[in-house]
């Protein structure tokens, strides 16, 4: 005897951060419908630690906004360090480019934060919502998709645990390598940098004087400052990014070869220490120590569609970048709102929140912003990565005139916080 189909508006397959944050989206905007997540790791909170890992993600301007709207922020807030200055540079020239959140009347141009206390945020968000919001999640947990069929009305998802969902729109937020998405028939576009990213927290000591020559500014100044300076820093093998997450401390990203990077992680502490600073300099101050590490290889993947038959795709399943300029999470922040927003249209509207229309339309919506970014974060990848004089020469002058002429850093700062202009981006209290 078969199960009874189990009827939902929208069925998210996912539970990590950007299935969440549609949820919250979803449950804030949207009145009536009920929603159910597919995940495959239990959630409960002993065991959200070990489920989202200590990597950091600079949050934008813009992200914050949005979290601000949906009111996640302020329980956030506390656990991120916010970016008041970045440093972008070229390692061996002297080409480089300040951007100041004070030159835009900001109080921050993006916070930091660890992944696993924005999973943890978010975990409490839903769980600290009003009742009759609360009322309209359904969690089926941990399980897995077995199969997805689609008709003109609707879509059945069949589970590993043998219930069976039925639902207007299905949700895809599942992260890179997403099953789903394969069931789904959408193929993806795949380049592989070569590259592997080293994570781990630094701590440091001595950046004040370094800091005011950067700055232009006496030592006693930017004894505040320097707690919120973030660097990135270009070399031909990969990016070295310094993130402040504290009083001298930093998430660091350090792009290397797969060759390079089997060496430098087999390092001790102190080796691997010495090595950071001569790739990075001493920008930053002095490297003293530096946490755990780990690595992930580094590709571009992008999927061919954004939607199918009643389905969207958000996050890392549409597209997973290069972490340079820190950009991924942020733009699928974006995949996620414009898809919440259609689709609070569509309800109010009483049309069909999973029809080709609305999905169709979220697609192109979203095709111009992926676009430009995938493509900026891939140039970034490869220009700073050739080498040879002329390449050298043209990235110089190219930091030098972000450096001096203030139209184009002002167009580089609204990339870095998500934004069009600053008419979009309101104060946030600090």
């Amino acid at each position: 005897m078969s199960r009874t189909k189990q009827p939902f508006d929208v069925v998210i397959s996912g539970g990590g951060l950007s299935g969440l944050l549609t949820a919250i989206g979803l449950l804030r905007e949207c009145e009536s419908l009920n929603i159910a997540i597919i995940e495959p790791n239990q959630m409960v909170e002993q065991t959200l630690l070990d489920n989202f890992d200590g990597r950091c993600l600079a949050l934008s301007y813009g992200s914050l906004q949005l979290m601000n709207h949906w009111q996640i922020w302020s329980e956030l807030k506390p656990l991120a360090w916010p970016i008041k200055t970045i440093v972008t540079s070229d390692r061996g020239h002297v080409g480089k480019t300040i951007m100041k959140a004070e030159n835009y009347q900001l109080n921050a141009m993006g916070y930091v934060a660890e992944m696993r206390n924005i999973g943890v945020v978010l975990q409490r968000a839903l769980k600290q919502m009003p009742e009759v919001m609360q009322n309209r999640l359904s969690w089926f947990c941990p399980d897995t998709i077995k199969s997805v069929s689609t008709n003109e009305h609707s879509t059945e998802i069949e589970l590993a645990s043998g219930n069976t969902l039925q639902a207007k729109l299905m949700v895809v937020a599942e992260g890179a390598n997403s099953p789903t998405r394969a069931l789904l028939g959408i193929d993806t576009q795949s380049n592989d940098y070569e590259q592997v990213a080293m994570v781990a927290n630094v701590k440091v000591k001595g950046a004040e004087a370094k800091l005011a020559g950067l700055l232009g500014k006496h030592r006693d100044q930017v004894k505040d400052v320097a707690q919120h300076v973030a660097f990135e820093r270009f070399t031909t093998s990969g990016p070295i990014a310094f993130l402040p997450i504290g009083k001298q401390s930093y998430s660091l990203v350090w792009t290397e070869t797969p060759q390079r990077v089997e060496s430098i992680m087999a390092m001790s502490d102190e080796a691997f220490c010495h090595e950071l600073q001569q790739a990075f300099g001493y920008a930053a101050g002095q490297v003293v120590s530096v946490s755990q590490r780990s690595q992930y290889p580094l590709k571009l993947i992008k999927a061919n569609a954004m939607m199918a038959s009643r389905a969207a795709i958000v996050g890392n399943a549409a597209h997973t970048l290069h972490p340079i300029a820190g950009q991924g999470f942020n733009l699928g922040l974006r995949d996620i709102a414009v898809l919440v927003e259609s689709i609070k249209q569509a309800s109010l509207a009483g049309q069909d929140i999973g029809g080709f229309e609305l999905l169709n339309q979220y697609q192109n919506n979203r095709r111009k912003d992926v676009d430009r970014i995938t493509g900026f974060t891939d140039l970034l990848v490869r220009s700073f990565a050739l080498e040879g004089r002329l390449p050298a020469l043209t990235r110089t002058l190219s930091l030098m005139a972000l450096q001096k002429i203030e139209s184009l850093q002002h167009w580089l700062a609204m990339q870095f916080m998500s934004s069009k202009s600053l008419s979009n981006i309101p104060q946030l209290k600090e």
